[in-house]
């Protein structure tokens, strides 16, 4: 770890000042966040202590930088040894609630963007922003899907009967509730640039393609927002929507990858 670097972790009931390794990805193509944490535990009380669902937050910024924190929430997904006295514990974010979370309810001449609001809130998290056309459904049916799905099986429903294509839109949790729409996690602009931060940068080789770029750590970069890239070697400025986002900190150093390019929405 960097000095300057704060790590600020619980896992169950155990703080974790310090780790071997945290790794943190965000996907727009992705309903769901992912972490790994390796724990040490050389008695073998974490091991021993933990249990699937149990909560998870990831803390990590640079100190006296309020705005280069990153703050994350999960639950247990799973757990291996990563050394013989190390736990990596796999933790899932907030928004499996998504894909756990079943609704039958029938809706009549409603709003879409009203019935997606609704779907959306049975979750129990904040619901920020639905961004799509506010067609007048005039019947529409989910019987005990997840909400994930019944999210899904709406926008199929927008695509046959008016037309409107939601190939980029992406269902996600922002800092201010979830979203479902093919525009932006508000915020400001991160830059990532040649002698400043910028470790390299692969850009996307042609059209439906990804490019890549890796910096240092950027804590509170999530997919969805904007970065603009200032890359000498290329003698090119680019502001693009992160499409993935990965933070890695380890013992070998800490980084920031993002992937952007093509925009394909939700898979």
């Amino acid at each position: 770890m960097i000095e300057g670097l704060k790590i600020r972790c619980k896992v169950g009931g155990i703080e974790v000042l310090r780790s071997p390794h945290i790794s943190l990805v965000s996907s727009r193509q992705a309903v769901v966040s992912r972490a790994e944490l390796d724990v040490p535990d050389p008695n073998g009380a974490v091991w021993s202590g933990l249990a699937l669902g149990d909560a998870v937050t990831v803390r990590f910024g640079y100190r006296g930088e309020s705005a280069l924190w990153h703050e994350w929430e999960g639950t247990v997904d799973g757990r291996e040894r990563s050394s013989p006295d190390t736990v990596r514990v796999r933790a899932i974010g907030k928004e499996l609630c998504l894909l756990t979370t079943h609704v039958t309810e029938s809706f009549y001449r409603e709003p879409a963007s009203i019935v997606a609001a609704r779907l959306l809130a049975r979750t129990g998290l904040p619901v920020a922003d639905v961004d799509i056309p506010d067609e007048l459904l005039p019947h529409q049916l989910f019987s005990g899907v997840t909400v994930a799905r019944a999210i899904k099986q709406l926008s199929m429903s927008l695509n046959r009967s008016f037309g409107h294509d939601f190939s980029k839109h992406a269902l996600w949790l922002g800092a201010d509730g979830l979203r479902w729409s093919d525009g932006d996690e508000p915020g400001d602009v991160y830059t990532i640039e040649t002698a400043e931060n910028l470790l390299s940068h692969v850009p996307p080789a042609g059209e439906g393609s990804m490019g890549v770029v890796t910096s240092v750590l950027l804590p509170g970069l999530q997919h969805s927002r904007k970065i603009r890239i200032r890359d000498a070697r290329l003698d090119e400025v680019r502001t693009v929507r992160a499409q993935e986002v990965r933070h890695e900190l380890a013992v070998s150093g800490n980084k920031t990858t993002v992937l952007y390019g093509a925009d394909r929405g939700w898979g």
